[in-house]
């Protein structure tokens, strides 16, 4: 399969982005495997896809799919065992669901499903792949041919070895917390923040309600509970299902609702 770009949907308005209606993208060929992608939101400022591997497949890289990029990645877990792997220098890591994985550009990954479950993984990459970090990138990068699954070369434990080098990973444990609204109603935890990638975790208390959010940039959510429901400066309201996108433009004022009688949370990107 001759490598082309992937679609790269847009909205200029808060957009309620369904999971089930989203029309998925295959990527990749025999020698990288096969990936599928649902695509909620690729402009100039925001990139969110959930990708997808059947239990025991993986994709590596080919000449066509080289995959090194030149972006900052945050790799969700939702389910399945995700498996990422650094082909450059054999670092492998085992992740989870809940868990994620964080990557800077020029940095090789390869992925595996180490499980029975299909694996889904939701995927922010700043800056967005509009603005030549991606394939044509990748393509301009020499093609990476001696392929390493496990590093031979360490003592452990050893203050001199680093496990965690290419990559990060996330846990609930490591992120951020903080305290917002007038009477520090919500609670944010952040999962990533770089100059190129900012991801938050709101997490919401039985039939809670959020302060008033509004965020100058573009920012994009993917909504981990059923039945949130979101409200808008002209009363416009969504009700989010789990794995539903939302989508609001910069200087919209937001609130979010827990309608569950248990803990409910929702992950959204700040763009560039």
């Amino acid at each position: 399969m001759t490598y082309k770009p992937s679609p790269k949907p847009n909205f200029y308005e808060p957009t309620h982005i369904v999971y089930n209606q989203i029309e998925t993208y295959m990527w990749g060929d025999e020698e990288a495997g096969k990936v599928k992608d649902w695509i909620y939101i690729s402009n100039e400022s925001l990139h969110q896809i959930i990708f997808g591997l059947e239990p025991g497949n993986n994709f590596k890289h080919s000449d066509q799919y080289r995959t090194i990029f030149g972006a900052d990645e945050l790799l969700y877990v939702l389910s399945g065992v995700l498996i990422i792997n650094n082909p450059e220098t054999g670092e492998t890591h085992k992740v989870l669901p809940g868990e994620s994985v964080f990557f800077q550009k020029d940095t090789w990954h390869h992925a595996f499903n180490y499980s029975e479950e299909y694996l889904q993984v939701l995927e922010f990459f700043s800056p967005p792949p509009i603005t030549g970090t991606s394939g044509a990138y990748a393509r301009e990068k020499k093609l990476l041919k001696n392929i390493k699954y496990k590093r031979d070369k360490y003592l452990y434990p050893s203050e001199t070895f680093k496990n965690e080098n290419s990559f990060k990973i996330i846990r609930t444990k490591d992120y951020i917390w903080s305290l917002e609204g007038d009477k520090q109603e919500t609670l944010i935890g952040t999962i990533v923040k770089t100059q190129n990638l900012d991801v938050k975790i709101i997490n919401l208390k039985p039939l809670q309600e959020t302060n008033i959010f509004n965020f100058k940039k573009n920012t994009s959510y993917l909504s981990l509970s059923n039945n949130l429901e979101i409200f808008f400066d002209d009363k416009k309201k969504f009700l989010l299902s789990e794995k539903d996108g939302l989508y609001l433009p910069s200087n919209y004022s937001v609130k979010i609702k827990n309608l569950n009688n248990f803990d409910a949370n929702i992950i959204f990107c700040i763009g560039i």
